[in-house]
């Protein structure tokens, strides 16, 4: 690592910073194990170049929020998460999260919660949705903070050869807000209502 990361949210264990293009080579590492590519449904492996213009390509564009995951244990990137197709209009995203690095420690759930509270908290965002079809573990995170299944859309994901049901399920900002989760709502500045 070139560089030492630049923290925007922390939880207890987990920060979440920036993507960073010396991080380049270890997103395109995540991207290209099996579990993680099963995971999130991109199959395809990515090449060093194409991963990054895939990260180049999304900085800055207000429909991506974009984050790499920490433990703040000893600062190691070990994912990332993302909140994609923010309709800002509506207040609604999605969200996604892959974790290349200790799986199974609770840590990305920390980091679902922290990546949900920016997208509450500082983006105002009233809704958010999460995928999941074959990825049992990913539903638990997602229940375990939240989310509610609200549909499924059956034989929707394909995945090693089997087709799986797409699981859907959203999560509402009162919902989440009023569960506790937030870090960051504590730090809205206590101004003043602006004067009519």
């Amino acid at each position: 690592m070139d560089e030492q990361p630049d923290f925007v949210v922390e939880g207890a264990r987990v920060a979440l910073g920036p993507l960073r293009m010396d991080l380049v080579p270890t997103y395109q590492r995540w991207e290209n194990d099996l579990e993680v590519a099963n995971a999130n449904g991109r199959v395809i492996p990515f090449t060093l170049e194409a991963e990054r213009e895939r990260i180049a390509g999304r900085n800055g564009k207000p429909e991506f929020c974009d984050f790499t995951v920490y433990h703040r244990a000893d600062q190691a990137p070990i994912g990332v998460s993302s909140l994609f197709q923010i309709d800002h209009r509506n207040g609604s995203a999605q969200f996604g999260i892959d974790l290349g690095e200790r799986r199974g420690q609770g840590l990305g759930t920390e980091a679902t919660r922290l990546t949900l509270d920016w997208g509450f908290t500082v983006l105002g965002l009233h809704n958010m949705l999460a995928v999941a079809a074959w990825n049992e573990r990913a539903i638990r995170v997602y229940t375990k903070v939240g989310f509610r299944e609200v549909g499924r859309r059956r034989g929707m994901g394909l995945t090693m050869g089997r087709r799986y049901d797409g699981v859907f399920m959203d999560l509402l900002a009162s919902e989440f807000l009023q569960a506790g989760g937030s870090v960051l709502a504590g730090r809205a500045p206590h101004g003043s209502p602006p004067s009519e």
